[in-house]
């Protein structure tokens, strides 16, 4: 009865929804090229560049560490609605079209029953698509990974990531198949990797088979919970291309952990990213964004 009493008591504080405070969105005008990309053919060193050739797209990629906030233990672990519904009006704010995000949830008791990417989805006017990964109990706690996007998700496919143990949580990446109209298809991969460095080095190199395989331009976002100095991402450094390579914090704002990314393969030229959200609080994550434009092919 003192379990139950509690919940009820938590459940009344915390549904009560509040509009929180958000930082200046991005106008809508394109995000300045990177210097030395080898996708960019020129550069110049201006605010923001008005004419770039290409279909634009703005995406980000976004650990919301299921809205719980910051801090973690006990009671801290439940998702706000406040939260969440704080994150959806970030997403809308930078006028962002295509969001990968992990540490999502739907449904379960941690999160207030709450299907946290549809949430999303409806407040936007967006597509989306959720895959599971952890499932504890029967509704107690669920984790995946979620794609929200403004344009028609065509088909996906959720892979469950290597482990060494299977005690050890199941990782996963979804890939999706996207339809952005004339311009074409494009194919999303948000992932979430382990933090034991053999098991994440083994899903880095079965992520990169998806991409190689990929017969669409592609986009891979995640929480890769491994440093630019690892060799693993070394690694995929020199396969694809890390647009988020100019940021050195992306989890507490803390300098030097840079645990999440934005990956390229194909004919793309993009931006300089940016990470949002830090002062908000809605995650112990930062928001990845970045701007894309889609070349066109022969």
């Amino acid at each position: 009865m003192k379990f139950l009493h509690l919940l009820l008591s938590l459940l009344t504080v915390i549904t009560i929804w509040q509009t929180p405070a958000l930082t200046a969105p991005f106008t809508d005008a394109p995000l300045q090229l990177e210097k030395g990309s080898e996708t960019v053919a020129e550069f110049e060193a201006k605010p923001v560049i008005k004419k770039i050739p290409g279909f634009r797209i703005r995406v980000a990629g976004y650990n919301i560490a299921h809205a719980r906030g910051e801090e973690t233990g006990g009671l801290n672990e439940i998702g706000k609605p406040s939260k969440l519904k704080g994150i959806a009006q970030l997403i809308r704010n930078n006028r962002i079209d295509i969001v990968g995000f992990t540490e999502i949830s739907k449904g379960d008791l941690r999160v207030l029953f709450k299907n946290q990417p549809k949430f999303i989805a409806k407040y936007l006017g967006y597509h989306h698509v959720y895959a599971q990964n952890v499932r504890k109990g029967l509704l107690l706690a669920t984790q995946g990974n979620a794609i929200v996007s403004k344009y028609p998700i065509v088909s996906h496919t959720n892979h469950k990531l290597y482990r060494s143990d299977e005690k050890h949580e199941q990782r996963g990446c979804l890939e999706a198949v996207i339809d952005l109209g004339k311009p074409g298809k494009i194919r999303v991969l948000v992932a979430h990797l382990s933090l034991k460095a053999d098991e994440s080095t083994k899903q880095i190199e079965d992520i990169w088979k998806m991409v190689e395989a990929s017969a669409e331009p592609v986009i891979l976002l995640g929480d890769f919970n491994s440093r630019p100095g690892s060799e693993r991402m070394k690694w995929l450094s020199q396969k694809m291309k890390d647009t988020t390579s100019n940021l050195n914090t992306t989890f507490k704002n803390k300098p030097d952990v840079k645990i999440d990314y934005h990956f390229i393969k194909g004919p793309w030229r993009f931006g300089v990213s940016k990470v949002v959200g830090f002062d908000l609080g809605y995650s112990d994550h930062g928001c990845l964004i970045n701007d894309y434009w889609l070349q066109k092919t022969k």
